[in-house]
Formats: structure tokens, sequence, C-alpha cells
């Protein structure tokens, strides 16, 4: 029999859900139209916007997005993905309602982005009670060690607090909060054989955590495991900052980034701002903005390269920014089991492409890699001691260029990669089972 909790991984770029299905970890279908149904894409499409503005003013698309969310339809994963592709014009796309809820923004757009995610929750909610038959009035929620903000502890507890009113609201009567790489650790625990000192490094869309623990198969059923944490750091920096730093080095050259007038003046850099911010929706709008198009234009007619200046205002006028990023991300994952790949970009232009060389996208990634590095550095420090092995979860853990950094870097430790999109789901949902099996 399915029990009435489930384990949520509320992820930057995928959520995953899992139940107890006659005491065995079940994952739960969430898209059907996905490649992998057992994960979706943490991304909402607001179609059919009936408002007719298409102001880029802040106050105009708050209004926008209430408007949309009040009254138009909301296609999740991948049908929004793909609806969005066809009718960029016709409604609103949010890449990852996650990466917002900690952020510094007027409460009208945070309650907007609250709604957003009641009806992503809602969906998680329906989609475990259609497979299950049972109504699910308790959850374990997967969050990052800092959510991605500027606002710090602050922006934590404002994610958290929305979070917590939002899963209320969706029917969810007990609702407990899990670090995300602590719930790998967990489920990580429940294959070992002896104590190990573990440093679990998630490696997610927007965020980058560690947790240093203690684990056993002694201490696995127990709840209170305080004792066990040495050590959690976190980042507010991961795969998507990836792809922006390689589509800046590598790509924009192909927009007329780096150029010169036919005068000699360089092409302002701001006229490329926002181009690749498909996690910051002031900075995509003001992007997307009538003066932006207006100074785009100026420079072509001044540029020694137009036709460069002209993609980027194909990229700009018809809205292609989520477009470009998840080729610029496919491209990126090829390069998981090629040395070479080409980024092709048909919906800018027919023969548009780009072949790119791991070893180039190594080199985009050296500032945050780096980054990566003092996060572990600093948790062995306050742990005073070294970890026995490195428990490698997330997206970004799949990528031979980061297992290969931190081989190097740390050649005496054991690395291990984990299943980067059930880890986590799963750990939550063995806190759900330590918090409501009692």
């Amino acid at each position: 029999m399915p029990t009435d909790f489930i384990g949520i991984d509320f992820g930057t770029s995928n959520c995953a859900v899992a139940a107890l299905v006659n005491n065995q970890p079940t994952l739960i279908v969430v898209d059907e139209n996905s490649d992998n149904p057992y994960k979706i894409r943490s991304a909402i499409y607001l179609a059919h916007d009936e408002s007719g503005a298409d102001s880029h003013d802040a106050t105009a698309n708050e209004q926008t997005l209430n408007e949309m969310l009040a009254a138009g339809e909301i296609l999740f994963g991948e049908k929004g993905f793909n609806a969005f592709l066809l009718t960029p014009h016709e409604g609103r796309y949010v890449n990852s309602p996650k990466n917002f809820l900690g952020a510094k923004i007027p409460k009208r757009l945070l309650d907007s982005f609250e709604i957003l995610v009641v009806r992503f929750l809602s969906y998680l909610k329906q989609c475990a009670e259609k497979q299950l038959q049972v109504t699910i009035t308790k959850a374990v929620i997967a969050r990052p060690v800092n959510y991605h903000s500027t606002m710090g502890e602050l922006g934590n507890k404002q994610a958290e607090a929305l979070m917590l009113r939002a899963a209320h609201k969706v029917g969810f009567t007990e609702v407990e909060f899990i670090h995300e790489p602590l719930a790998a650790a967990y489920h990580f625990e429940q294959g070992i054989e002896k104590a190990t000192d573990a440093m679990v490094v998630d490696l997610g869309g927007g965020t980058s955590d560690v947790t240093f623990c203690s684990l056993s198969q002694e201490n696995a059923e127990k709840l209170e495991r305080t004792s066990d944490i040495y050590a959690t750091k976190g980042i507010r920096q991961g795969g998507i900052v990836c792809d922006k730093l390689l589509a800046s080095a590598l790509v924009s050259p192909l927009f007329g980034r780096g150029g010169r007038t036919e005068k000699g003046r360089a092409i302002p850099n701001m006229l490329f701002s926002g181009v690749y911010d498909i996690d910051n929706i002031p900075l995509m709008s003001d992007f997307y903005s009538p003066a932006r198009h207006k100074a785009i234009t100026e420079y072509i007619f001044e540029s020694e390269d137009p036709l460069a200046l002209m993609r980027l205002q194909r990229v700009q006028k018809q809205r292609l920014t989520h477009q470009l990023m998840h080729a610029i991300e496919l491209a990126k994952i090829n390069l998981s089991d090629q040395l070479q790949t080409q980024l092709a970009m048909p919906f800018i232009e027919n023969t548009l492409s780009l072949d790119i060389q791991r070893k180039q996208v190594a080199e985009t990634m050296a500032n945050w890699l780096d980054k990566m590095f003092v996060m572990i550095d600093e948790a062995t420090t306050q742990a005073k001691r070294m970890p026995e092995v490195i428990y490698l979860t997330g997206g970004m853990g799949l990528s031979p260029l980061v297992q290969k950094a931190l081989k190097d870097r740390y050649p005496m430790i054991k690395i291990d990669v984990a299943d980067a999109f059930s880890s986590i789901v799963f750990g939550a949902l063995l806190k759900a089972k330590r918090l409501y099996s009692q």
C-alpha cells in the first residue's frame, strides 16, 4: 500500500517526486511528454495572453503576469516549453520559479511567484495522487543550502516561508524541508557498508551545495542527525551560470560582441546585457525592450559587421533567449560524451552553427570551478578533517569536466557519482518516512 507522504525535489532545472509503495521508494510519473517521465522541467508557460499588453515596463509586466495567472492556461514541463517555442509572443514563459523565491523583488511580483509555486506544487501533488490513488497530506521538500538571492540569510528565510505557504495552500497539512546535499547523503547512506566521512557535492542548475557528514548503517534510521553533520556550505551559482559563461565567451562573437563600428569604436557590451539571462526577469525584460531594439538597430548601421548584430536583433525581436540557451545547454550536455560537438542555431539563421570543443568549455568554467573548490575547502576546514569519499550529485555532477577537476584537485579521495535526478528526491522521501511513519 502507498503511504500518504511524498518526497519532493523542487529543483532549479528539474523537479521530481517519490513515494513509498509497499515499503519501496517509487518515482512518480510527472511528465509524460519527457524522455524521462520521472522528472519534469522546472518551467511554466502561461498561455493565451488576452491582455494585449506588450509593454516592458516593470509594473506592466507584473500586471500582465497576474492577469495571465488569473485567466490564462498554464502548461508545465515539456508541454509548456514546446508551446513557448512555437508561440513565444502569445504567452509568458517562466524558467525555474525557484530562482526568484529569495530575490529582492517587489511584493506584487513575489506574490505572483508564490502563485506559480502553488500551481506547480499542486500539479506535482496531483501526479502523485493519480498514480498512487491516495490523498497525499504530508511532504518533505528538498531545498538548497542557500537560495539564489542577493539577500543572504534573509533571502533563505523568505524563500522557505514562501514554499511553506504554497505547500499548505495546495493541501499539505505537514511539511518539512531538508537541504539538498543532506538528502543525497541519506540516499547514499543506504548503500554503504562501513561508517564513512562523506562530502556530498550537489551541483544543480541554480545553486551548488556541499554537506560534509558522517554516514553509517548504525545511524541510518535516526531522525536526529545534527551531531553527524560537520559542515554545510552553498553558493548561488550552478549549471545556468556555466551555460551563460559558455555563451558569453564562445557564442557572443556570432552576435557582434567584440566587434567595432566602421569608425573603429567598440560595440558596447550593454547591447548584450540580458541576452543570456533566463534566470533574471528584469535583465531579460530590458533586453526585450523597445529601447534595446532601437540601440541595436543604430549600431547595425554603424557596424563593420552588421550581419552579426542583425542576428542579435533577431534574438531580441523574436524573443529567442530561452531557445538559444536551451541549444547551448544541449551542446554542453553532448560534450559529456564527446570531445567536440556542433551548436546548431537554425531558429536564428538556417545555417548558423558553431563547433565547440570540450577543452574550450573547460576554460569558460574555470572561475565557477574555483568557487566550487573554495566551498569544499571551507567545509573541510570547518570539519577539521578530510573526507574519505566525495559523493557527487546534481546535473553538473555528470560533467566529465567537473569529475576530472575534482579528481585532479583531490587525487587521494574516492569520487562517487550518483544518479543526478533521483538521489535527492529519494533522500527527501527517507526523511519523510522517518518523520511520518511513526
